[in-house]
């Protein structure tokens, strides 16, 4: 625990440190310690890291991922609690480039960014120990390197910023073709961070095998649907590093991934970290919770969802079911709700709601949590391996049905059936991968790289919500440039707007 306090110690100084150049697009001044007052000490240079790591926990950041990774898909919609118009849009698929979560996820990663940026051009002269110093420089290029690579998904082509914004005086930045960003800035960023510790001082630190892991999920996102793209082979060898580096396994059960004892385990990769105690906790069960339950975690607001699509997708005897939904919850009277994810009561003690919420980061600590938010684990990897093996064999391989196996293993399930054809285990492994990964921000970007975003969601509206379906548009595949980018920034103009916005 001391060590993770370390970690999360100093975020308050930190972002007043870079409250000047947080914003480059904002005309206004502030008082601040100008940063080349600041780059003096590897202690400067420990406490200029935290402050990136920080930022991944802005507003719309990884708080509150699943507003951009979950909704907008098959798996959640914003339930119960529907006063927020922005978080609706994303949900039904009206996002307009004035949707408050769209435009502060694009302000927040460049904050971030420039966070990186200044580290990365300023530590560098810091007189202090040559391996520390190379330790903090490649984290924070993992850092913004996977910052650029969710903008991209996101956004498709963004303005590429790799030097440190100081004033409003340099905030004219064109948008950058995508596959510049992919060869300028993510690869070259995630490539040097393999060059990382096996192992940090610090819980939360991000390693070498978490940026192999993360080269694996670039390639793949640049192979695409395209079944002759070399990225496939990429993916596959560099996923198959991590499997054989030893450094990671599955823990022995599903539930005990999301239990606070096993935080920053072996199967954890890459996660961004919370702490409630620390004054940095996250707000999961606020918002997965029941609306207006008060319950010996605080009481909900039925903001995120299950959908009845991803209930359906679990196999019946899937032990990950009983993780990933809320089954029971304690209440502040002392008495216990029961909850029929499938919605059936039957053989459920009363009283029994014949409904779904999200259980799979349930604390028993109001109302914030402690629980971190996994970006990479180990099973992520292992289903990587197994999809990119099979895409670049021309079919599975040995070793793709033995990784795939290992998950559902772990999930009470038997083996696949062997002998699958090459689209047969396609299907296979994007079937487990979204059980496996249920809730954790991943669907809809694994539905961009697929190509089948606006074929599942499509028939997904139809199927539960058909007055929804005409929503869905081709151009839905990216979100809008934000309105206030284009207003603020002389480099970008209302023609170049991604289509369709």
């Amino acid at each position: 625990m001391k060590i993770r306090k370390i970690y999360l110690t100093g975020i308050v100084i930190i972002s007043m440190l870079f409250n000047a150049c947080e914003d480059p697009l904002q005309e206004q001044v502030f008082s601040f310690i100008a940063p080349e007052n600041f780059y003096r000490t590897a202690t400067d240079a420990e406490a200029a890291l935290v402050g990136v790591y920080a930022g991944f926990r802005l507003i719309h950041m990884y708080d509150r991922q699943y507003m951009i990774g979950d909704m907008g898909s098959d798996d959640t919609f914003t339930g119960e609690f529907r006063g927020n118009q922005d978080r609706i849009q994303i949900d039904e698929f009206t996002v307009d480039p004035n949707n408050g979560i769209v435009r502060e996820r694009y302000e927040n990663a460049y904050i971030t960014i420039n966070r990186a940026n200044a580290l990365i051009s300023r530590v560098p002269s810091i007189d202090m120990n040559p391996q520390q110093r190379d330790n903090i420089i490649n984290q924070a290029r993992f850092l913004r390197a996977f910052l650029y690579f969710d903008l991209v998904q996101l956004y498709g082509a963004v303005p590429l910023k790799v030097e440190e914004t100081l004033n409003v005086n340099n905030v004219a930045s064109p948008r950058v073709d995508v596959n510049r960003i992919y060869d300028e800035v993510i690869i070259p960023d995630l490539q040097a961070a393999e060059n990382l510790p096996a192992t940090q001082r610090l819980q939360g630190q991000v390693t070498n095998t978490s940026a192999k892991a993360m080269l694996a999920r670039v390639y793949l996102t640049r192979a695409g649907n395209n079944p002759n793209s070399p990225f496939w082979a990429l993916a596959r060898d560099k996923a198959l590093e991590v499997i054989n580096s030893g450094q990671h396994r599955l823990l022995a059960s599903y539930r005990d991934v999301f239990q606070l004892a096993n935080q920053n385990s072996v199967e954890h990769i890459f996660s961004i970290q919370f702490s409630a105690l620390q004054g940095v906790g996250s707000s999961f069960q606020e918002f997965f919770m029941p609306r207006g339950i008060n319950s010996t975690t605080g009481n909900g607001n039925g903001v995120n969802e299950p959908t009845p699509d991803i209930v359906q997708a679990y196999e019946p005897n899937d032990i990950r079911f009983n993780t990933a939904f809320l089954l029971q919850l304690p209440l502040a009277n002392g008495t216990v709700n029961n909850y029929a994810p499938r919605g059936n009561c039957q053989g459920i003690p009363s009283p029994c709601i014949p409904q779904p919420y999200i259980g799979k980061y349930l604390e028993l600590t109001p109302p914030r949590g402690n629980l971190n938010y996994p970006i990479i684990r180990y099973s992520d990897v292992l289903l990587m391996f197994a999809e990119a093996a099979n895409e670049a064999g021309g079919g599975p391989s040995a070793a793709a049905y033995t990784a795939i196996n290992q998950v559902r293993n772990r999930a009470g399930l038997p083996d696949l059936t062997p002998g699958l054809s090459q689209s047969q285990f396609r299907e296979a492994v994007r079937k487990e991968r979204r059980v496996e990964l249920a809730f954790e921000g991943i669907r809809r970007y694994d539905l961009v790289r697929w190509g089948t975003l606006l074929e599942v969601t499509r028939s997904h509206f139809q199927r539960f919500y058909p007055n929804l379906s005409g929503n869905v548009r081709d151009h839905h595949m990216l979100f809008p440039i934000p309105q206030r980018e284009i207003d603020l920034n002389p480099g970008i103009s209302l023609s170049d707007q991604n289509p369709g916005y």
